[in-house]
């Protein structure tokens, strides 16, 4: 069994979104969205003379671009201002499972539930059922990473 803790800190949130990010279909701009936006917004503007309608869909499309480019800050904001900022997890991995617990949350995943174990730069990624939960390798011993691989392999 291995043990360890560690703080959901604004640092391990940063980690947390750049290791997972690449990973998720949120990785890129919504190109095709923003430019048709601009299209409609052009052709309500300068076609049918709906000088408003066009103006809206041109801030929409600028705001689509906006949030993507401030994805990142936003997301670290919002885990920043919940309850759970700060507090330090109890993380736990046995034959079972791993068990991960602070004063607001826990969840427990059996080695049966993990669909996969993806190894990013500083950390591990585990897919199960609709959901992905990162560790950072920071809060693991290499045993207990290398246990987390093995257990996943089988």
């Amino acid at each position: 069994m291995f043990q360890s803790e560690f703080t959901l800190d604004k640092q391990y949130f940063q980690e947390c979104f750049d290791e997972s990010v690449a990973l998720s279909q949120h990785h890129k701009p919504k190109y095709g969205l923003i430019g048709f936006l601009l299209i409609l917004g052009a052709l309500s503007h300068y076609l049918i003379n709906q000088a408003y309608l066009g103006n809206f869909l041109f801030v929409l499309a600028a705001i689509e671009g906006i949030s993507f480019y401030y994805r990142r800050p936003w997301w670290v904001a919002r885990q920043m201002v919940s309850r759970a900022s700060g507090s330090k997890v109890s993380l736990e991995i046995d034959e079972e499972g791993i068990k991960a617990q602070n004063p607001y949350r826990a969840f427990e995943l059996h080695w049966s539930e993990i669909n996969k174990v993806i190894e990013t730069n500083k950390g591990l990624l585990i897919e199960h059922a609709k959901y992905r939960q990162y560790i950072s390798r920071q809060a693991l011993s290499q045993e207990a990473y290398d246990f987390i691989l093995q257990q996943t392999k089988k």
